[in-house]
């Protein structure tokens, strides 16, 4: 069986406190680099906004249909405004979030989005998965949980800590 450890990166959190610069695996080819802003120039077009008030009125609905089908379109992305979520469950969310980011490598290998430490899964804790020796990877660790549809949330990825996660 051919070595495949290639699959399975070093955690970002890992390599950071090991090296100066990003190890050359996770540069982005210079065609994807982002366009330099010179003086003078052009502003880019803002990042689309989504006012979600409107897709559910009456009156409107239709345009920012339009301008939403556009926005995934063009950017792949969108702001959204009017979309009714407490403030202070957003701020919780966020605070819980960066609690768990903080906490120790050891903490948040309990969540870990690997099986047997070989086996890639989309739930946990961990990098995204790797498909290609070529291909360049994102410099990130991140937590996906699955939280809807409330049957299908698996528990076993979820962090004990901070207690306020769950």
């Amino acid at each position: 069986m051919a070595d495949e450890s290639w699959r399975i990166p070093m955690l970002v959190q890992e390599l950071a406190a090991k090296v100066q610069q990003p190890p050359s695996r996770y540069v982005q080819p210079e065609q994807y680099h982002p366009v330099s802003l010179v003086v003078g120039a052009e502003k880019p077009e803002a990042i689309p906004v989504i006012d979600l008030s409107r897709l559910w009125a009456a009156d409107g609905a239709d345009d920012e249909g339009s301008k939403l089908r556009l926005a995934l379109q063009s950017w792949g992305l969108f702001l959204v405004d009017n979309h009714e979520i407490e403030t202070s469950l957003m701020d919780d969310l966020i605070n819980a979030s960066r609690e768990f980011f903080h906490l120790p490598l050891k903490e948040k290998l309990k969540c870990s989005n690997l099986i047997d430490g070989k086996h890639f899964q989309v739930e946990g804790y961990g990098n995204d998965p790797v498909t290609s020796k070529d291909q360049t990877l994102d410099w990130l660790d991140r937590l996906h949980l699955r939280v809807e549809p409330e049957d299908e949330r698996n528990f076993v990825h979820w962090p004990e800590h901070p207690n306020s996660f769950r």
